[in-house]
């Protein structure tokens, strides 16, 4: 029977919001002797993993978490990602449905729940067609299978179209005498009712259910557990990889309506899982010491245009099986995708060094996404934070006097999918963003003709 995984930050009572909480938070876990070099002293980890320890050691602070309307005057002001030309160009397009942008209408009244009661099909069981959708077109069945979110369903039962009657169905982590519904009505089940741990693939303990499972079920399982090391990232669970499915369809369909404008392939969302490495540190004091760790994205939207020495990947994606619980299950989720900026920030500069004659600020962009409520958060450092994490491994991870440079990550959201009102605010920030690489290339001219 394999162990159960650490949670990122496990015993860590808040995540610190400013200078003040984590120096309070830092002292309290024993860092003040402690460097850079420590980093990994309390054992190996990935992303989803890290101790408290490190996650303090690498000086991320989340200011309160903003609401998700101040999400575009946040980005566009910063006009690194995009500018406020490149948002009224994406509210014109989206208000005057160009570009086969109308068919974004189709979509908010298939996913989005009405703002006023209506006596019409639930959005789960019409239009498994999707016509008038275009290139969202597979977010019905993707949105419908979310919607079910049960991990373990056998194959004989049929996913919910047309509103059919209630059939049984087999689920391993339910009890045998789990009453069926005899309404195909969409309840929506409650917070408790969802697991808020991703159900993985490898390291299930199986005599949590075996007694539901038939016999051939439980000789499978029993041969299937895997342990898995705490320092490699776990892999996507198939709940997870529907996650980013939707997020990849919905944001990649904006790409494909804008493409025809472009001369090359444009900023299209992927779900290619891709493993950053943070290190290994250099200059330390036993150089066969491997201080670092690793941290698995589950997609991405590169830049259109090559930005140089930079990554290519410009918005990175985390996706997860189960809605956020705000005091519940947040802090390791926060934790864990801030590992995550800063493998990005490691692998972004670990090649360039141009930062070390630059005052500039830098900043990264991730869109995280639970079950169908997504997140987007903005890290923002500058050379000196840099300088802590490249060049100064023997310096004090709470320095005695002076500044600290801190990795300061702006939340925002959530943005539900099946909102009407946050949705379009969602798609702006993405459609912004696509214009402004569109900006970039021969087809300006042509985009800007097309406004007029």
């Amino acid at each position: 029977m394999a162990a159960t995984r650490r949670k990122a930050a496990h015993d860590l009572d808040k995540i610190p919001s400013d200078e003040g909480e984590w120096r309070a938070a830092a002292r309290k876990y024993g860092l003040q002797s402690r460097n850079l070099e420590d980093l990994c002293k309390n054992g190996n980890f990935s992303a989803s993993t890290v101790p408290t320890e490190a996650f303090l050691t690498l000086r991320c602070v989340w200011p309160k978490k903003e609401d998700y309307q101040h999400a575009v005057a946040y980005i566009a002001n910063r006009e690194h990602f995009f500018n406020w030309d490149n948002v009224d160009d994406a509210k014109k397009l989206m208000d005057k449905q160009q570009l086969g942008l109308d068919k974004l209408m189709t979509l908010y009244q298939i996913i989005c729940l009405p703002k006023q009661s209506l006596q019409r099909t639930p959005p789960e069981f019409s239009g498994t067609l999707a016509d008038g959708l275009g290139p969202f077109s597979l977010l019905v069945p993707i949105y419908n299978q979310l919607q079910d979110r049960r991990p373990q369903t056998p194959s004989s039962v049929s996913y919910l179209e047309n509103a059919p009657r209630g059939r049984p169905f087999f689920d391993a982590f339910h009890h045998q005498g789990h009453q069926v519904p005899t309404s195909p009505t969409r309840h929506g089940a409650a917070v408790e009712d969802i697991a808020i741990e991703d159900i993985q693939m490898t390291g299930i303990d199986i005599g949590s259910f075996s007694s539901s499972l038939p016999e051939d079920a439980m000789s499978l399982a029993e041969h299937s557990v895997v342990s898995v090391p705490i320092d490699e990232p776990l892999p996507r669970t198939p709940t997870e990889t529907l996650v980013t499915d939707f997020a990849v369809i919905l944001l990649g369909g904006l790409a494909s309506l804008v493409q025809p404008l472009g001369y090359k392939p444009l900023c299209m969302a992927n779900s290619f899982e891709t493993t950053y490495e943070f290190g290994p540190l250099n200059n330390v004091s036993n150089p066969l010491d491997k201080v670092k760790f690793r941290a698995r994205i589950d997609g991405s939207i590169p830049f259109s245009v090559s930005p140089g020495k930079d990554l290519r990947e410009a918005i990175i994606f985390e996706a997860k099986r189960a809605p956020r619980v705000e005091g519940i299950n947040e802090i390791p989720v926060l934790a864990q995708q801030s590992m995550e900026h800063a493998a990005y920030i490691w692998n972004r500069h670990k090649e360039d060094t141009t930062w070390k004659n630059s005052a500039q600020k830098y900043y990264t962009f991730m869109v995280a996404q639970d079950h169908l409520s997504f997140h987007i958060s903005i890290g923002t450092y500058d050379h000196r934070y840099l300088d802590y994490i490249f060049a100064s491994n023997s310096r004090r991870v709470i320095p005695a006097q002076g500044s600290i440079p801190f990795l300061q990550i702006q939340e925002f959201g959530p943005f539900d999918a099946e909102n009407e009102d946050h949705l379009p605010h969602f798609l702006l920030i993405i459609l912004s963003f696509i214009l402004s690489q569109l900006e970039k290339t021969a087809a300006a001219a042509i985009f800007k003709d097309a406004l007029r």
